[in-house]
């Protein structure tokens, strides 16, 4: 076992020595909080002109938002009239470096001179009603820029962003001069917003007012409930200042080295680290107020507290810590950061722990902290549950074994979790940007972009009929997934749009008709590419798997019939797909590599291999069954949720460990393991339950956040505790009673 004797002495006979390392620690953190960091080089700036550039680039334009637009008849002089007046303020925005609508597509007529598709304003009704035949079914605004009824429209939008003053540049402000600019229209015409950037700051708005909510109602919960459990407010202060000054260390080392930039850091870290040094804080408080409602004075009680809890506080730091630094075995580098930023504040928060509860009890503010004692609710309860830890002891083979059986059953259910990634689960709940992008995917197949890259060889001539029929097979593989994948946009389209009477493969010639900044993205005959986009709605991504996988395969079946042509599925969705098996990968090497390296260090610490393994079933019931309520409540496994696991593993495993040390420390001083089982479980039953009932009201609190992947995370952290609990106060028990009943002191070889 670890020895903490000598630290012990040190902290009660050298407190100034102590106070001044801790002063000092102070002073560095809080220079670390006042820290910023360099300014970002102008060379690491977006080039905007780089980044508008259309001509020779063959990147695909991806607009920074959407005006969403629904109107009741577009093909009337008042709304066309007041659609322009739109268009045109918009573009007049500082920030807004271009924008794009039915009224800007280039249509050429029979002479190659272009035709508009909308009538002038001052066009008679006739013109405007032969109008809609004309733009339902223009190959290339048909299901892209407007739906099949007619009803919506879309105006892509791009940022200059150099320009961009602020978040509201990109979104209330955009929004609020497009509908002024309408609001006096005869015409119906609403507009909404939707898009990468609307969607990425509805996220980011949530995140930031939820970190501030939910850190504010969860430590006043947590501090009311301390105040009812321990019926003093010196107590409680006591309590919290051990984890409240370890936050305050780690937030000044992390903004230091520039960790807070992850997102899950910066909301979860400091209510994690609260809720850990609580847990530890507790099982010290409660060991320091029964032995000085015993007699002993202010300084024996905290060295006793140090001696004997202090080693279960640091292996349950140390088992948690090595959890979350197994997340930096991940690929993705905002789980490596999370488990990075974790692991370091999970050691500071021990430090803070160990130190200022056992030192701040020997002062004047922790001369009564034992007053009280024996009125507690827990307490009280616990010395009248004899009879159930008669119960354990008596039937240990029964009980261990429906442990092992639940156990495997749900390990059996979890192994149905599956991966996915939706827009809709990032976004606050209720999002204006969410709903648009809901009707995007409703009435024109999504905003989101797959492409099919089509390269060929350069023996191959440009603008040549094979090229055509190339792009018209994997058409024809894309219509074949509908309706999961709509739209298909390619030079199909725009030689559609060219009047002439000959096949399509007959027409790459008129190609040179087209304005380089409408062709340049979808053909390119210097770098020898062509390209086919399609629409996916917002279904998960898993819901794709299977259509990427069999589109795949079929292109590879389609390069043998086009020899020298190269087919391939790219975008960011294909990528997100590929990342979903990552997200297993991950979880799995993480968990695996945890929970081994827990399960050695258990076994050398307490130097009994056998203890070891009996710690196996109570430490994965709870993850167990936090997996089988995901499964139950049907939510997926993600990012979040890999990083959740491990803190789920953490979780567990801390209360096991503060019940092991007490008990070992029972049987090496010569109880049986059946006494030495009744001691742990009243003296470390109490903070047990304790920890759970505030950890619970902790984390609870954040399930009424707008956010699903916050409110995930928070069930899964109070489906573990309380998992925990039980695996910890009747699984535990009934299988060290089965399993370890050799002599007291013995030592497995």
């Amino acid at each position: 076992m670890i020895e903490l004797g000598r630290f012990a002495c040190f902290l009660v006979h050298r407190r100034f020595l102590v106070a001044l390392g801790m002063l000092s620690l102070t002073g560095v953190a809080t220079y670390g909080l006042l820290y910023h960091p360099p300014p970002q080089a102008p060379g690491n700036l977006r080039d905007d002109v780089a980044l508008r550039s259309r001509g020779a680039s063959f990147d695909l334009p991806q607009p920074d938002a959407l005006l969403v637009i629904e109107v009741e008849d577009l093909f009337r002089r008042e709304t066309v009239t007041a659609l322009r007046s739109m268009a045109r303020a918009i573009e007049q925005l500082d920030y807004v470096a271009s924008l794009n609508w039915i009224d800007r597509i280039p249509v050429l007529n029979a002479f190659g001179l272009e035709d508009p598709l909308l009538p002038p304003d001052d066009a008679s009704p006739q013109r405007f009603r032969l109008a809609r035949e004309k733009v339902l079914h223009h190959p290339v605004i048909g299901g892209q820029l407007i739906s099949a009824d007619g009803r919506t429209l879309l105006m892509p939008v791009t940022f200059d962003w150099v320009a961009v003053t602020d978040d509201g540049d990109c979104t209330d402000r955009l929004l609020a001069e497009s509908r002024r600019a309408v609001r006096n229209a005869h015409a119906t015409i609403r507009v909404s917003l939707t898009g990468p950037v609307p969607l990425f700051l509805a996220h980011d708005d949530a995140f930031h007012h939820n970190r501030k909510k939910f850190q504010l109602i969860a430590y006043s919960l947590v501090f009311v409930i301390s105040l009812l459990l321990f019926r003093k407010l010196a107590t409680v202060l006591i309590v919290s200042a051990g984890p409240l000054l370890g936050v305050f260390w780690t937030w000044g080392i992390l903004n230091w080295m520039q960790e807070l930039s992850n997102p899950l850091t910066s909301v979860v870290l400091p209510v994690l680290l609260t809720m850990i040094g609580m847990t530890d804080g507790l099982h010290l408080m409660v060991h320091i107020r029964r032995l000085r409602n015993e007699g002993s004075t202010p300084l024996q009680a905290a060295r006793s507290a140090i001696e004997r809890v202090g080693i279960a506080c640091v292996l349950t730091s140390l088992t948690t810590a090595i959890g979350f630094a197994s997340l930096l075995l991940a690929n993705n580098e905002f789980v490596q950061g999370f488990g990075r930023s974790c692991a370091i504040g999970v050691l500071f928060t021990l430090l803070a722990v160990i130190t200022v509860i056992p030192l701040a009890s020997t002062t004047r503010l922790g001369r009564s902290v034992h007053l009280g004692h024996r009125q507690q609710l827990v307490d009280r309860g616990l010395e009248k549950l004899s009879w159930f830890v008669d119960y354990l002891l008596h039937r240990p083979r029964r009980i261990s074994v429906l442990g092992v059986i639940t156990t495997l059953f749900l390990a059996a259910v979890c192994t149905t979790l599956r991966p996915d990634d939706r827009t809709r689960d990032a976004q606050p709940t209720g999002s204006p940007a969410y709903a648009a992008l809901s009707h995007c995917d409703r009435e024109l197949g999504g905003i989101e972009l797959v492409n099919v890259l089509i390269r060929w060889t350069s023996t191959t001539p440009d603008q040549s009929p094979p090229i055509m029929r190339a792009v018209l097979d994997v058409e024809a593989l894309i219509v074949a997934e509908n309706p999961l994948l709509q739209f298909p946009l390619s030079i199909r389209n725009l030689l559609d749009a060219i009047p002439a009477d000959t096949p399509l493969d007959q027409r790459m010639p008129l190609l040179s008709l087209l304005p380089d900044r409408v062709l340049a993205s979808y053909y390119n005959a210097a770098q020898k590419k062509a390209r086919v986009t399609v629409r996916m709605r917002d279904l998960g991504i898993a819901r794709y798997e299977t259509v990427f996988r069999r589109l795949k395969t079929n292109l590879e079946q389609l390069a043998e019939r086009h020899p020298g042509f190269e087919f391939s599925l790219e975008g960011e969705p294909v990528n997100r797909v590929e990342a979903l098996h990552q997200i297993v990968v991950d979880l799995g090497l993480s968990l695996g590599t945890a929970a081994g390296i827990i399960l050695i260090v258990m076994a050398i610490v307490y130097r009994s291999l056998r203890i070891g393994l009996i710690t196996v079933v109570p430490n994965l019931f709870p993850l167990a069954v936090t997996g089988g309520m995901l499964v139950v409540v049907g939510w997926p496994l993600n990012v979040a949720s890999v990083c959740s696991f491990v803190v789920c593993l953490g979780i567990a495993v801390d209360d096991t460990i503060h019940f092991l040390t007490r008990y070992r420390f029972e049987r090496a001083a010569g109880q049986t393991t059946a006494e030495a089982i009744r001691r742990a479980f009243v003296h470390v039953g109490t903070a047990l339950i304790l920890t759970t009932l505030i950890l619970v009201a902790g984390f609870s609190t954040v399930l009424t956040s707008d956010l699903a992947m916050q409110r995930s995370f928070a069930a899964m952290a109070c489906s573990t505790i309380i998992a925990a609990l039980i695996g910890d106060l009747i699984f535990l028990p009934a299988m060290l009673m089965w399993w370890d009943r050799k002599s007291p002191g013995a030592v497995d070889s």
